[in-house]
């Protein structure tokens, strides 16, 4: 029988792991990727459903949001915000109330700064019920709620246990690892980006003509399908 817990016992617990609950870079980089990795998946049954349900020829949409990678920035980002935030509450109400003002929040956040840096949108509510500009909208705030009760209590606590028990060096440098990757990933993924909606100007450096070569409108298209260039 598991006994009471005591603030001796806590304070115990808390020497023997101390990153225990703590949200440290390869833990962020690992919730990053399953955040981003469901958050495609998660799309990707979505498009499928979608197609079905308005009579559509059923095809297959790349929702990855990247050009290498399968870790949606979005939901990865958003589940970084999530844990960073609620992963100290404990009642499921609290969790579903902030999480839905933060997810919205974020992405807002995230759909302005496309916007304003690039010049693109790869998505908008327009069209949605109770939207806000366009960029978030209250039931998909409300779906964030319900994502964030997912994310902190059957994402991030068994994933917390489960990193606490391998060896500490190891983890570390596989997080460093996968962050470098990640980063390479992001670095190509903007700069193709920023070629894509510049096409009609004349690269300056061979780099840009390179990414013109090797990222081709045809690829981007078929990479970010519901990205608009404003």
């Amino acid at each position: 029988m598991k006994g009471r817990e005591t603030p001796f016992s806590r304070a115990v617990g808390r020497y023997a792991n101390p990153t225990a609950g703590k949200l440290t870079l390869a833990k962020a980089v690992f919730v990053y990727m399953f955040g981003g990795g469901l958050g495609t998946l998660w799309e990707v049954i979505f498009n499928v459903f979608y197609q079905i349900a308005n009579d559509y020829t059923i095809r297959y949409i790349d929702c990855r949001g990247s050009l290498f990678t399968y870790f949606n920035p979005v939901y990865g980002c958003g589940a970084l915000v999530i844990v960073f935030f609620l992963k100290k509450y404990s009642r499921p109400w609290q969790v579903f109330t902030v999480g839905a003002l933060a997810g919205g929040a974020v992405e807002y956040f995230l759909s302005y700064c496309e916007e304003a840096i690039l010049g693109t949108r790869s998505w908008n509510y327009d069209d949605w019920l109770w939207n806000i500009n366009g960029r978030t909208t209250v039931p998909i705030m409300i779906v964030w709620g319900i994502l964030c009760m997912a994310v902190v209590f059957l994402l991030f606590r068994p994933l917390d246990r489960f990193f606490e028990g391998l060896p500490a060096r190891t983890f570390r440098i596989i997080g460093i690892c996968c962050l470098a990757a990640l980063c390479i990933d992001m670095f190509f993924t903007v700069s193709a980006m920023l070629r894509y909606v510049m096409r009609d100007t004349e690269p300056l450096t061979a780099f840009g003509r390179w990414l013109d070569a090797v990222f081709p409108d045809e690829l981007m298209r078929r990479r970010f399908p519901s990205m608009k260039i404003q």
